[in-house]
């Protein structure tokens, strides 16, 4: 299989919908678009949690419950990217 395999079918799924009704290529664009924007959107979620996750109010809740478990009291409390900031200083 070669790209010209590749640009051949989507050729003819875009000659297809081009010469199908209205009525037709709605759904059917939907029932493929739908799906696909929302993975995408899932991607971008894990992508920007993953990216910004020690300066989210979750962690910073995290470590405060981690810490009163093992009796420091909440006002010693480092959230995870301050803690990493000055180890790395």
């Amino acid at each position: 299989m070669s790209w010209s395999d590749v640009l051949d079918g989507v050729d003819a799924v875009e000659s297809w919908m081009a010469g199908v009704s209205y009525w037709v290529q709605v759904p059917v664009l939907l029932a493929v678009l739908i799906p696909l924007v929302w993975l995408v959107a899932g991607l971008v979620d894990r992508i920007v949690e993953r990216l910004l996750w020690p300066h989210t109010r979750r962690e910073m809740r995290r470590a405060a419950a981690a810490s009163i478990r093992q009796g420091v009291p909440t006002d010693q409390v480092v959230p995870p990217a301050l803690d990493r900031a000055e180890s790395s200083s």
